[in-house]
């Protein structure tokens, strides 16, 4: 196995010479994340947390649910076209070869089936191997971690997949945690804490211009809920007049009239 910092220095070198394809490959996904917290955020919300349909017309709370299947397996289909497509742009590209997108994204969804039911029968192993134990789910987990790579890039199928994992990681199990467990993991949850950063971004953004749309409708705030606010000045914080010093008395100048008698 590859020493990990040779792995992230050879990793690093190819991401930065061909950003422009993973940033392509990694968009849609992530667009798509972004839609679908914004999509959520339209929808009726209980004060208390969660989704409240009980003041919804009745045809609302079943759209919503046809939304969140057809959303759920559009992602679904994305992600893992635009995985495929990423794995082998990533090959291409640490052989020194320049990622060619349009044909990555075409064997994605050549392969969509028999790579998503490699994953499946990846995930249903270390599930298995979680709920009779947790240290056999993590061993069957670096032991199978390369299935679905073997499965786009030496097109295996079904446990033929899972088997080339299992030779490809065969007596290396402390380097693959090291090199794919953990640098992976660090990568992989990294990207989803940007991925919700941007969301909340996205959400604060958005109750702000609602707010700003109602107040242009003269929104009147309840008493019962919040007292009335203080109007603001015309002049804003700047209000020239607001912090003005007094205007010194005007005394009376005693004169020396010469012309006096």
């Amino acid at each position: 196995m590859t020493h990990p910092a040779t792995l992230l220095k050879n990793s690093w070198r190819a991401y930065a010479r061909d950003f422009r394809a993973w940033l392509i490959l990694t968009a849609p996904v992530i667009g798509l994340a972004v839609i679908a917290v914004g999509i959520i955020n339209l929808l009726p919300q209980n004060p208390q947390g969660g989704i409240d349909f009980s003041t919804s017309a009745a045809w609302v709370k079943p759209l919503a649910i046809i939304g969140a299947l057809v959303a759920a397996a559009a992602f679904i289909l994305v992600a893992r076209i635009f995985s495929t497509a990423l794995i082998i742009s990533s090959y291409r590209s640490l052989n020194g070869q320049k990622p060619n997108i349009k044909e990555s994204i075409k064997v994605g969804w050549r392969t969509f089936w028999p790579v998503l039911w490699v994953a499946i029968l990846r995930d249903l192993i270390i599930l298995g191997g979680l709920i009779l134990l947790i240290v056999p789910g993590i061993i069957w987990g670096l032991r199978y971690s390369l299935a679905v790579q073997a499965a786009v890039i030496e097109d295996k199928r079904g446990l033929g997949a899972l088997h080339r994992s299992k030779d490809l990681t065969s007596g290396k199990l402390l380097a693959t945690f090291i090199n794919f467990g953990v640098i992976n993991m660090i990568i992989s949850y990294g990207t989803w804490i940007a991925i919700i950063a941007v969301a909340a971004v996205f959400i604060v953004l958005g109750a702000m211009v609602a707010m700003t749309v109602a107040n242009n409708g003269v929104i009147t705030p309840s008493p019962r809920l919040l007292p009335p606010l203080p109007r603001p000045s015309p002049f804003g914080s700047s209000n020239p007049f607001s912090r003005s010093p007094p205007l010194p008395s005007i005394k009376t100048i005693p004169t020396n009239n010469a012309y006096e008698d």
